[in-house]
């Protein structure tokens, strides 16, 4: 923690170096590195951190005045965590302004959410989704977390002056009802949490998630009660049990930081909660004047690093949501050195300042060195304007630097995006997809019926259609499909390379497309049908003909996160209600090597559906993972450009003839191409 503002505080370097260790997880998981799945716990450890230091300010207030003091704690508050919040606020709807103010809107919404810190709140209650963001992260999705912290920073003072009253003033027992709350709160984690469901509601939940704050509280309730029970003064020297246990507790955090996945439902089934007892120990540790624990995480680097780590997590989230995707590595290479500036800067220039001497102090400070300036310059400064010079001064540094640097980045994407457009313009061989090492080989293809006369046109949806390639069987065609399939529907393809019409060009008649984005096979997002539900409403219609089903990706991420149906079960759902029609399944593709939709479970999702295609004579599979082109991947390594879905739909009508050919019945192997 910062050095503390009273004669009457003990300053830990060590706590400050547990900040830096988490702070670095959480930019580093935001950022993507390989090293750093669980860098999310990072927040739990704050969490655990916060809950000590607010309660032992608390109760050492409580020791020497007979109260809590609650105006001045809550203004001191207020005085370290609003100016910094407020600054990235600014700076962040100035940016938006300049450079995406289409999303102005959202992120005023955004901006309200987080100045009043309620940003966790608003996010579950819009159903949005903090893991699979697929548009990229947003510059302020990080405040949620602060939220959370400041709703404890209220409610918490209020209850333990209760505790204190029920008890007694006995703190051992107020420590006992801390850790009975903070199992309750732990246990609602683990009754809200579903498999295979998104957990943004469980993750930043106040409820859920106050045990983290409720485990350090407690901590610093049994410390306070330790020492006024105990005769003998604190030792300054870590006992060589605690300081044993600290680095087992420490091992564990930086564990759980290097190998969770966020994903994972034994995050919500004991992994906070773990998280948050190992953070105590190191907590209790590093308190102590002298110890290894202690000496360990009070080394230079590391303090300060810690004393800065509140603007370094207020500013990372921006930085890397403004500089562009494609700059792929080198977003770290900009994001982290302009994170470690602009929060120096903030530590410097307004959160240390008015921490320690106020608001009104700095106010005047800055009057006072515009008037000196503008003095310097020979114009002087109307005290009345110095209030409007004030605020402009404040954030005109931030948001130069913030703006610059964006831009540069944005003027260096462009170059490259038009460079790989020119190169991609030439005819060329592009980087294909791996194929799944357990998947059948492609088919070699099949001789199709001979193609209608060349310039033969027919209707589809109002769109001329121009036979030229082979035909297939298939009369009638129902698409089902998720995110994946929305582009080959609309979203900016042109009508006359969406679905419908590549259909209609080799041959079907009649196409019925059932496409919703966030969509699997057995779960339903906010209560829409699922894959399931749109076949058996068709079947139950009587509909009989070809089938196209383009879903995985969403059941192998729901696998992965735990869900409750194995991915050869949901393939079979579907199956079982197509009977012996012609069905033709688009395999699972992503450009992802982490997370629930990382492609090592795509393939796990080709390899049962290689293994259904055997007990189903009906079945084909189209190999699109083969086929895909790295260039058709948007920046999210899951949805496609206009380039690729134009490419997907094509390529799906080409496999469907390929599969059910016109008068050949069908394809002799389970898995075919479009060619």
């Amino acid at each position: 923690m910062p050095r503390p503002v009273g004669s009457h505080a003990t300053y830990r370097p060590g706590l400050d170096g547990l900040r830096a260790l988490a702070v670095v997880g959480v930019v580093a998981y935001h950022l993507g590195a390989p090293w750093a799945p669980g860098g999310l716990m990072g927040v739990g450890v704050f969490f655990t951190l916060s809950g000590f230091l607010i309660t032992t300010i608390l109760l050492r207030t409580w020791q020497e005045r007979g109260d809590l003091d609650l105006g001045r704690f809550w203004l001191r508050r207020a005085r370290r965590l609003v100016p910094a919040l407020v600054a990235v606020v600014a700076v962040t709807l100035g940016v938006t302004a300049v450079i995406a103010p289409a999303d102005g809107m959202a992120r005023l919404r955004e901006s309200l959410a987080g100045l009043l810190y309620a940003s966790n709140w608003t996010t579950i209650a819009a159903g949005e989704s903090y893991f699979d963001r697929f548009a990229g992260p947003g510059p302020l999705d990080h405040l949620w977390s602060l939220a959370i912290e400041e709703q404890f920073y209220l409610v918490w003072p209020l209850l333990l002056l209760g505790l204190l009253a029920l008890t007694r003033r006995r703190l051992w027992r107020v420590a006992g009802a801390t850790l009975g709350l903070a199992a309750v709160s732990f246990l609602a984690m683990w009754l809200l949490a579903e498999p295979g469901f998104d957990h943004t509601r469980v993750y930043q939940g106040t409820d859920t998630r106050a045990g983290g704050l409720l485990i350090g509280a407690a901590l610093a309730i049994a410390m306070v009660a330790f020492r006024t029970g105990s005769s003998k003064p604190s030792p300054e020297r870590t006992p060589w049990w605690l300081d044993i246990l600290g680095l087992v507790a420490l091992a564990v955090v930086g564990w759980q930081l290097a190998t969770t996945d966020a994903y994972a439902m034994s995050l919500y089934g004991g992994g906070l909660a773990l998280l948050s007892v190992a953070t105590a120990v190191v907590v209790a540790a590093a308190s102590h004047q002298r110890g290894l624990v202690g000496w360990l995480l009070g080394l230079a680097p590391l303090r300060w690093l810690g004393e800065r780590s509140y603007g370094i997590y207020l500013w990372h989230m921006p930085i890397i949501a403004f500089l562009p995707a494609a700059l792929g590595p080198w977003t770290a290479a900009l994001a982290v050195p302009l994170t470690l500036v602009l929060a120096w800067a903030s530590w410097r220039w307004l959160e240390d300042p008015i921490r320690v001497l106020g608001l009104r102090w700095w106010l005047d400070a800055v009057a006072r060195r515009l008037r000196t300036w503008a003095e310097a310059a020979g114009r002087r400064v109307a005290p009345e304007a110095a209030f409007g010079r004030r605020v402009l001064a404040s954030t005109a540094i931030a948001a130069t630097v913030v703006v610059a640097s964006t831009g540069a980045a944005v003027a260096l994407t462009v170059r490259v995006e038009r460079a790989v457009a020119t190169a991609s313009a030439a005819p060329q061989v592009v980087e294909a997809l791996p194929v799944a090492p357990d998947a059948e080989p492609v088919v070699p293809p099949i001789a199709a019926t001979p193609s209608a006369t060349a310039g033969e046109l027919r209707e589809s949806g109002g769109v001329e259609v121009t036979f030229a390639g082979p035909r297939t069987s298939c009369t009638s065609v129902v698409h089902v499909g998720d995110s994946t399939s929305l582009g080959l529907v609309g979203e900016g393809t042109p009508a006359d390379k969406q679905i419908a019409a590549q259909y209609a060009r080799v041959g079907v008649d009649a196409v019925d497309t059932d496409v919703r984005g966030a969509r699997s096979i057995v779960e339903r997002f906010k209560g829409e049908p699922n894959a399931q539900d749109a076949v058996e409403q068709r079947v139950d219609d009587g509909y009989q003909g070809c089938w196209v089903i383009a879903m995985g990706i969403n059941e192998a991420a729901n696998q992965a996160v735990g869900g409750a149906y194995p991915v050869e079960e949901r393939i079979e759902r579907i199956l079982s209600l197509t009977g012996d029609d012609p069905v033709l399944w688009v395999n699972a593709v992503t450009r992802l090597d982490t997370g629930a939709y990382a492609d090592a479970g795509m393939q796990e999702f080709n390899a049962a559906l290689a293994k259904a295609c055997a007990a189903h004579p009906s079945l084909r599979v189209y190999d699109w993972r083969s086929e895909a082109k790295a260039g058709w991947f948007q920046a999210d390594g899951i949805h496609y450009t206009t380039a690729g879905y134009v490419e997907r739909g094509a390529r799906i009508a080409d496999a469907l003839a390929v599969a059910f050919p016109a008068g050949d019945g069908s394809s002799a192997g389970c898995n075919v191409g479009s060619r």
